[in-house]
């Protein structure tokens, strides 16, 4: 059970990363800063191989406890006493931690989205201009 809390915790530790990670994204995103916005996706890729790996270390450990394919809440379930106690806490802030992550991840990826649209219809003015300024021009060079 000791293996499989390390590595609940850290996955706690993890997302608490990754929400300082997008939370810089989401940031950079609004002051249109796009390598900041470029290093917080390389960090944040790296974070995303390490979760990779802390989950499949999680199952591993999840699967000699006797709880393959259960859910937190199953697991949750089946303990009691001090063990619950702490499952339970580590399993709320971990949910809590995820939550916040999606949400910033969420608000971060409409920012890019925006900006994004925004870039589209500048390029796209700036090829009605150059194709007005060509019309005009092309007869008298």
């Amino acid at each position: 059970m000791n293996e499989f809390i390390a590595v609940i915790e850290d996955l706690i530790q993890l997302f608490q990363e990754l929400v300082h990670i997008e939370q810089a994204k989401l940031d950079a995103a609004a002051k249109n800063r796009i390598t900041h916005v470029e290093d917080c996706m390389n960090q944040e890729q790296a974070a995303i191989l390490k979760l990779r790996g802390l989950d499949k270390k999680r199952e591993t450990y999840q699967e000699q406890l006797g709880y393959k394919d259960h859910t937190f809440q199953q697991i949750l379930s089946k303990t009691s006493g001090a063990e619950h106690n702490q499952l339970k806490t580590l399993f709320d802030s971990l949910s809590h931690q995820v939550r916040q992550f999606q949400e910033i991840n969420e608000s971060a990826r409409s920012m890019i989205e925006i900006n994004l649209h925004m870039i589209n219809k500048e390029l796209n003015n700036s090829q009605n201009v150059i194709t007005t300024d060509k019309a005009k021009w092309e007869g008298l060079l």
